[in-house]
């Protein structure tokens, strides 16, 4: 498919482990790109681009995206899509919150829930 986007839930000090299930899903479609956002999340990052099957990450810090607001992370995926195929969040509240604001930002479908990757497009 190409490149996949993909949301990095942390707390600000770790990755949450529903993430690591979204980079072997995320990693069947393409070639994932991690997104840290937070304040003061070098060490996330540095984390994130420790994680097998990740190919490159992008760290966003700024205080706007400090507690993870759908409403503040939800514009910076969508500015980032552009040079991304795919967008990948973890099935948690946060992530069941991002993912249908960058779908309505972008005028796509968003797809939830998925079980099982079958391959590329399906």
């Amino acid at each position: 498919m190409g490149k996949v986007l993909l949301w990095v839930e942390h707390d600000g000090a770790a990755i949450k482990d529903a993430t690591l299930s979204a980079v072997t899903a995320a990693g069947q479609l393409g070639d994932v790109v991690a997104l840290v956002a937070g304040e003061g999340v070098d060490g996330v990052a540095q984390a994130a681009a420790q994680i097998a099957g990740v190919a490159a990450v992008l760290k966003a810090d700024d205080a706007a995206y400090a507690h993870a607001l759908a409403e503040n992370v939800a514009p910076l995926v969508a500015g980032l899509m552009a040079d991304h195929d795919a967008f990948v969040a973890p099935a948690t509240t946060t992530g069941k919150n991002v993912a249908p604001r960058v779908a309505a930002l972008l005028d796509v479908a968003q797809v939830s829930d998925i079980l099982s990757v079958e391959g590329p497009k399906t």
